[in-house]
């Protein structure tokens, strides 16, 4: 009788094991994330995952909110799809809008989970299960005796050559498997290239993005009859999420639990914008969520994309709801409140002879133009001005702005940085004549970076929607008999840029609808922002070019706010 060694036993009966469990894997997605990663995924997206792998049609496309977990699940598919099947025959193809984007979303999270698998198997004293190795050229790759072959790589065609690139990048065994993340802002030409991917039937794609633009690829596979029969559609709200709905994915694992709701949408955030991008319904008291909402408002554009996961309709570009602009102009605040605040003035300057020059007083949330009369001197000539005026030389307007300013007793003077707001500031703090002033001049740059560039595209579109909001939580009072405010306050729109980020109409495209520009509105939009980020920029003086040095031990007094920021 032979006796089989223990060790060769023991190795034999590993190796069914492994079979035996990638057998499972291939057919069950939650196994192996559960057995290999650690995780589970909330119920919706779990739904989602099981159509994106397994569904019976090979294309899949979601629509969802922000914050719901797309990206990582997506790179989720991708691990599943390379790693539990023979490697010879899989490849996943990663794109997005823009490589930097691929970099960022998808490759980043493969790149983390990599290294987690080889540490975990490294503790255990076991060989890493996944084969190769990620390089810095965006290629997940690994060695054969005929040399290196591809698992995953991230390309961004442009638009001549993205059948080409595509179709160059094909597996002899054809399971190839497509993931576009940030879906939304996927080219045509990039869809119609997918589609030559598609021809063998293991190939599958699976799409997640934002509904941010109308006029796209990914809008008309949810909207055309005729390309939706193509496609398994998915749609994920915030409200399906474990924030909002309560469920509880690690019942085990409290520590775990917590990681995957911090890295989801909150509760907080949406009944915030329940508030402040529904128009109209009633701001009540929820007890169950312990928060105030606005359950029964009309959504905004920016409501229905980032927190419906819902396209924006045609009409759904107007930037001010009429509602809270009305309430605004029948507001009168306390006037306790008015009389101890100081006086801030927002001056929009003139560039054409048809628009004019305003300057709006913002006393404690009580905005006005200012309608007196003041004297002042002009270079040896006695003059008058009231809030408004015709086009003036930069001296003459610097004048104007000062003797109003002194007359009022203004903390501060806020100016458009640009164009010829920036020439009369620059009087204002260095001729002579003004060394006297009491007030501050502060320059408003739209142009300029937004403080969360994925929020807004610039700080114009951030400016706006902090008057915006304080006309939502009730802090204004405006002029009722002020129409033109009140229509150039209408007349705004606004769009989605490709990042989904909020961007305000340009002036020259508002000019017909406006008859001119929206010059008291800039002028109030001055007089209401917060100034903290230009009075104290996070970067001091330091210019463009600048360069910055820090000791690194001193990051090591950075602390998170809460569990959900990261350093």
């Amino acid at each position: 009788m032979t006796i089989l060694d223990t060790a060769v036993f023991d190795a034999a009966m590993d190796e069914i094991r492994q079979r035996s469990k990638k057998a499972l894997y291939q057919r069950d997605f939650a196994a192996w994330l559960s057995d290999v990663l650690g995780e589970r995924m909330y119920d919706k997206m779990a739904e989602v995952s099981d159509d994106v792998l397994f569904g019976k049609h090979p294309r899949t496309l979601v629509k969802s909110a922000n914050g719901t977990g797309k990206t990582h699940s997506a790179a989720r598919w991708v691990m599943w799809w390379v790693t539990a099947f023979p490697k010879e025959e899989s490849l996943a193809i990663l794109t997005a809008p823009t490589l930097k984007q691929v970099r960022l979303g998808v490759l980043a999270y493969l790149k983390e989970s990599y290294g987690y698998v080889k540490l975990k198997a490294q503790a255990e004293g076991k060989p890493m299960p996944w084969p190769g190795w990620i390089s810095e050229q965006d290629e997940w790759r690994y060695a054969t005796m005929g040399g290196n072959q591809t698992l995953a790589v991230a390309r961004v065609p442009g638009a001549s050559d993205a059948i080409s690139t595509f179709q160059g990048l094909r597996k002899t065994g054809g399971r190839n498997f497509i993931s576009l993340d940030e879906a939304g802002g996927v080219s045509r030409d990039i869809f119609t290239a997918i589609d030559a991917l598609m021809t063998s039937g293991d190939a599958r794609m699976g799409g997640i993005g934002n509904p941010d633009r109308r006029g796209t690829a990914f809008y008309d596979a949810f909207n055309d009859p005729r390309l939706a029969r193509e496609y398994q559609l998915h749609t994920i709200t915030a409200y399906d999420t474990p924030n909002l709905t309560g469920e509880v994915v690690y019942k085990d694992d409290p520590d775990k639990e917590r990681m995957l709701r911090n890295g989801l949408i909150s509760a907080r955030w949406v009944f915030e914008r329940e508030r402040m991008w529904k128009t109209g319904g009633e701001v009540v008291y929820d007890p169950k969520a312990e928060a105030e909402r606005n359950l029964t408002g009309r959504p905004d554009g920016r409501f229905k994309a980032k927190v419906g996961g819902q396209f924006p309709d045609e009409d759904d570009h107007t930037f001010f709801p009429e509602e809270p602009i009305n309430a605004a102009r029948h507001r009168e605040l306390p006037a306790e409140q008015i009389s101890a605040a100081p006086i801030v003035l927002g001056v929009d300057l003139a560039t054409t002879g048809t628009d004019e020059s305003v300057v709006m007083m913002n006393k404690g949330g009580r905005v006005r133009l200012f309608d007196g009369k003041v004297k002042y001197d002009d270079g040896g000539e006695e003059r008058e001005t009231e809030g408004t005026w015709a086009k003036e030389d930069e001296l003459s307007n610097a004048r104007r702005v000062h003797a109003i300013a002194t007359y009022v007793g203004a903390t501060e003077v806020r100016l458009d940085a640009g164009g010829i707001g920036a020439g009369i500031a620059t009087n204002l703090e260095r001729l002579d004549e003004f060394k006297g002033k009491q007030y501050v001049v502060i320059r408003v740059n739209g142009a300029v970076a937004a403080t969360d560039s994925a929020r807004w595209a610039n700080a114009r579109a951030q400016n706006h929607d902090q008057l915006r909001e304080q006309l939502a939580d009730n802090l204004l009072d405006l002029d009722y008999d002020d129409d033109v405010l009140k229509d150039q306050l209408l007349a705004v729109t606004y769009d989605l840029n490709k990042r989904g980020a909020v961007q305000i109409t340009p002036k020259k495209d508002m000019r017909t609808e406006m008859h001119g520009s929206p010059d008291r509105l800039d002028a109030v939009i001055y007089a209401v922002i917060n100034t903290d980020a230009i009075m104290n920029p996070p970067l001091g003086d330091m210019q463009r070019g600048d360069v910055l040095s820090i000791d690194p031990w001193e990051l090591l007094q950075y602390s998170r706010e809460d569990d959900a920021y990261p350093v």
